[in-house]
């Protein structure tokens, strides 16, 4: 008797999680390390659940080139990907970014990690805008980069979809904002929420 593929594609939390990487991120090829590493996934567990999906047919894996910084060239390695001829694959996808936690609520969790937040203004996946450049500025009175980037890398795991986020120090950010600058008015001139601020930012934008 076939096995229904939809019958093991939730089995538990882990591969939820490892299916919204791989339907979130649809045209990229990945390889076991980066996948177990960006997921937060331990190697049994993260090996366990992509052979599931494997069985399933929403994944595939192939041979792929990437760049060994120690050898300093491109070596060839196992890597994995979406399987596009997946039946359903639109209706799946959908259904998981529909049940995704994408909201400020979780967005402000994690980045209060990385300390005291000014302004936090979220675009892009957040409001389904899936082609903008940016989809989280953030501005602190003192920026902490690498607090930052652990705070946003968490919250990629939860979600599972790669973040394109700018973080400032809050009067620079200021600065921007007040030259009109091209990196903050790719977020303000299109859809956007704005979660935090604390330097009333909003009244800036609505000077003429």
């Amino acid at each position: 008797m076939a096995v229904d593929p939809l019958e093991i594609l939730f089995g538990s939390q882990a591969r939820v999680k490892l299916l919204r990487f791989f339907l979130f991120n649809p045209s990229k090829e990945f390889t076991f390390d980066e996948i177990s590493r960006r997921a937060r996934l331990v190697r049994r567990t993260a090996r366990t659940e992509m052979n599931a999906l494997e069985r399933a047919g929403v994944i595939k894996k192939k041979q792929i080139y990437v760049e060994d910084k120690a050898k300093g060239k491109k070596v060839r390695v196992l890597g994995y990907s979406v399987n596009k001829k997946f039946p359903d694959l639109q209706s799946l996808q959908n259904f998981l970014f529909e049940t995704a936690p994408i909201d400020g609520k979780t967005v402000l969790k994690h980045l209060r990690a990385a300390g005291k937040l000014d302004f936090v203004c979220v675009a892009g996946i957040f409001v389904r805008e899936f082609e903008h450049r940016l989809d989280i500025l953030l501005a602190m009175p003192k920026l902490d980069e690498k607090k930052v980037e652990t705070a946003v890398r968490g919250l990629e795991s939860e979600i599972g979809i790669e973040i394109r986020f700018a973080a400032f120090d809050t009067e620079t950010l200021l600065y921007r904002i007040g030259m009109y600058d091209k990196l903050t008015r790719d977020i303000f001139d299109y859809p956007h929420e704005i979660l935090v601020d604390k330097v009333d930012i909003r009244d800036e934008l609505r000077r003429p």
